[in-house]
């Protein structure tokens, strides 16, 4: 039995044919009834022929749906060398953040700065690490194994911006340089990646507790140390919540300040990192899942109300992140998929609501971060 004929019958066990037109890589074009169980039925036909060398496309209209059978294109080209540049210099911004928290650490609290600077570099570390292997395992179930990933680093420390000293980057835009076989596969994409970083976060979150450094009234007035506009966002509240029930957390005295250690920082900057990543705008994460569950005018509409609440919650801090919105919103990313005619399913619907929950989660609460009054 040929291999043609071999997808022929295979297609026509899954779909109802209503006419075939073999090719001459040995696969087929077909007219087909799109059913009730034809998403189920092209992801059962990608899994068999794929391994093969051929990829299947579902495309045109429910009323006059058209199939194919054809050989795998080639591999997409090596990364660009703009990927790789700005890949480098978040490491460097990274890496100069946790310099920077090591020495302001050390000169005010004393003990070791490479201790300090190192446990917050290891905290964004694994946090951005979560994200990209879990979208790198959900590349390869979406039929997408190769995905191309922007990092916008931040310059720490340096811009006048309290919101932004210790963010050494605003995470990264990633793009799936081959179809999904279907929406719900590339909306899992965006989404598990997301979920990862915000759960990885909350681990260094609850990790951090313990190590928050104590002062009495005037160990903090010699200390020097200077309050910053960072707040909390709930769920870090909420881990340090937890670690006190546990009795986990050191107990400070009456008058006294709780220090956030640089690993809290770290959870702290991941939880920014995770809202900058689930927010639905431009080409973030929480972008590219509103517009497959809003489409297009729906992510346009979600991307101008995104960049004008952060504004409006706080103009000093938020606007460079209003920048890079509208930036990113001049580009068009494509959410081509094999299978374009089975929309989004109603449980990514319900995992886009949770998402969006997640952001209010994430958002800093106005106190102050950086030092607590007790």
């Amino acid at each position: 039995m040929s291999e043609s004929s071999g997808f022929d019958g295979l297609v026509r066990s899954l779909f109802k044919v209503k006419d075939y037109y073999s090719t001459e890589d040995g696969g087929g074009e077909y007219t087909v009834a799109y059913e009730e169980g034809s998403r189920a039925a092209f992801k059962e036909l990608y899994r068999k022929v794929q391994p093969l060398g051929y990829t299947p496309r579902l495309f045109g209209t429910r009323d006059d749906a058209s199939l194919t059978v054809l050989k795998t294109a080639p591999a997409p080209s090596p990364a660009p060398r703009a990927s790789f540049f700005l890949a480098m210099l978040t490491i460097v911004a990274i890496l100069g953040a946790g310099v920077a928290v090591g020495l302001l650490y050390a000169q005010d609290f004393g003990g070791s700065d490479i201790l300090y600077g190192a446990s917050f570099v290891l905290g964004i570390a694994v946090i951005l690490l979560a994200r990209d292997l879990v979208q790198r395992y959900f590349a390869r179930r979406a039929g997408s194994p190769t995905t191309l990933h922007y990092y916008l680093p931040n310059i720490p420390v340096f811009l006048a911006l309290p919101i932004l000293y210790f963010m050494p980057t605003f995470g990264s835009v990633t793009f799936v340089r081959s179809p999904a076989y279907d929406r719900d596969a590339l909306f899992d994409f965006y989404f598990w990646g997301a979920i990862a970083a915000v759960g990885v976060t909350m681990v260094v979150a609850l990790a951090g507790v313990p190590s928050t450094i104590v002062l009495t009234q005037a160990q903090y007035a010699a200390s020097g140390v200077v309050a910053l506009s960072h707040g909390p966002s709930t769920l870090q509240n909420l881990a340090g919540t937890i670690m006190s029930a546990l009795n986990l957390s050191p107990s400070v005295p009456v008058g006294g300040y709780a220090i956030s250690s640089p690993l809290s920082a770290a959870a702290w900057v991941g939880f920014l990192l995770s809202l900058v990543t689930l927010m639905p705008a431009a080409l973030f994460d929480g972008g590219r899942m509103a517009t497959l569950v809003l489409g297009t005018r729906g992510s346009r509409i979600t991307t101008l109300v995104t960049a004008f609440a952060l504004v409006a919650i706080d103009p000093p801090n938020y606007w460079v992140i209003f920048l890079v919105i509208f930036l990113l919103a001049a580009i068009q990313p494509s959410n081509d998929t094999l299978d374009s005619l089975s929309g989004i399913s109603l449980s990514r619907k319900g995992l886009f609501v949770l998402a969006m929950l997640l952001v209010l989660l994430c958002i800093p609460v106005p106190q102050t971060f950086f030092t607590f009054s007790v």
